[in-house]
């Protein structure tokens, strides 16, 4: 049996005022390629369908009419978790009538996980999750998000049999690559789980990173449908598993309009421009500031220009998200590293005296 692994398909996102549906309907018009191709049996679609949790009438258009032709058209079964940009709830509705379509749907953690059988593969979707619904649904407290999903991964193991057994989750595996678009997906280190949580399990299919990546041959991310930020340059992809051989490989999917940074002088960027012409354009120039005039002169001469800065204007947001290791900033760096990037000076008492109020705890001055 054939799999296909995608995830963060993000419907209905813009950037910098743009819309990107047509990008996404032509990803997903090689995701239909790519199915009818490989001859796929399952679609695995591992969170964040849609980009907000009120989706608009054209993403939700959108889901439909990539929903109705790989099911009625392409033949395929598809299982999908949410993610923590989704609404549960809105995208569990008539979960019951879509599963005799072929369209499993897993909004909330409920119970424990049970298998979804399709051919030789127990499937076991979880979507994303709180520490506090897990420890809910086993009657069990957790000192720390690592340890409740662990407890989710030994309740699967437990329930081993001859067929293998496929994890589809929404979360933020330690060691993982982050670009742009994920610098808020993980603060603090609170919500990381280890790699290890997953042994003996034979593939799990995650999302909710960008950025398509092995954590290990067998535990990998397939990243987004679309380039969503300029931080976005990798090829995108989808993954294929053979559940027979378990063989694995990745697939290149093509934007549409590719994600370019051009950087240098005016001169030097006009200069560039022409090759550029079907690609998304970030433009920083070096020798001058900005203005609404000099952009519009711009967009005549690159019609997909999203955005104009000037260098000091970038140097100032690239070290900011260059501290930002979110894999290892605690809420206290994070604040601390943005008073300095942005006012050049330290958090005062009496600002970390108000943010305490706020988030109820004390974190930054001693």
């Amino acid at each position: 049996m054939k799999i296909l692994h995608t995830s963060d398909w993000h419907l209905g996102i813009d950037y910098h005022r743009h819309s990107f549906t047509e990008d996404q309907r032509y990803a997903l018009r090689q995701y239909y390629e790519i199915i009818q191709r490989e001859a796929v049996d399952v679609v695995l679609i591992c969170g964040d369908i849609y980009d907000t949790t009120l989706a608009s009438k054209e993403a939700i258009a959108l889901f439909d009419e990539a929903i109705k032709h790989m099911i009625q058209v392409l033949k395929v079964k598809v299982i999908v978790i949410a993610g923590n940009h989704d609404s549960a709830t809105r995208l569990s509705i008539m979960r019951d009538l879509l599963e005799a379509q072929g369209l499993y749907i897993f909004g909330t953690l409920t119970s424990k996980p049970q298998p979804l059988t399709i051919g030789n593969v127990d499937f076991y979707p979880i979507p994303f999750v709180h520490k506090d619904t897990i420890s809910a649904v086993f009657q069990k407290s957790f000192s720390n998000y690592a340890q409740a999903f662990l407890q989710l991964t030994d309740h699967i193991r437990s329930q081993k049999r001859e067929n293998r057994q496929i994890i589809l989750a929404h979360a933020f595996v330690n060691g993982a690559k982050v670009c742009e678009s994920d610098r808020f997906a993980h603060i603090g280190g609170t919500d990381l789980i280890s790699k290890d949580i997953f042994y003996d399990i034979d593939y799990v299919a995650l999302g909710h990173l960008h950025r398509p990546q092995k954590i290990t041959e067998h535990i990998r991310y397939s990243g987004s449908l679309c380039p969503y930020t300029f931080s976005e340059t990798a090829a995108k992809e989808v993954v294929l598993i053979d559940s027979e051989t378990m063989d694995i490989k990745s697939i290149a999917v093509t934007p549409l309009h590719p994600m370019t940074t051009i950087t240098g002088s005016y001169q030097t960027v006009c200069e560039q421009l022409h090759k550029h012409q079907e690609d998304y354009v970030k433009i920083i120039l070096e020798d001058q500031g900005i203005s609404f005039e000099l952009l519009e002169l711009l967009k005549e001469r690159c019609p997909y220009l999203l955005t104009l800065t000037s260098n000091q204007q970038e140097q100032r947001e690239a070290v900011s998200l260059q501290a930002n290791d979110l894999d290892t900033l605690s809420d206290e760096a994070i604040v601390k590293q943005f008073f300095m990037d942005y006012f050049n000076r330290e958090i005062t008492k009496e600002e970390n005296d108000w943010l305490k109020q706020a988030k109820g705890s004390e974190f930054i001055c001693g």
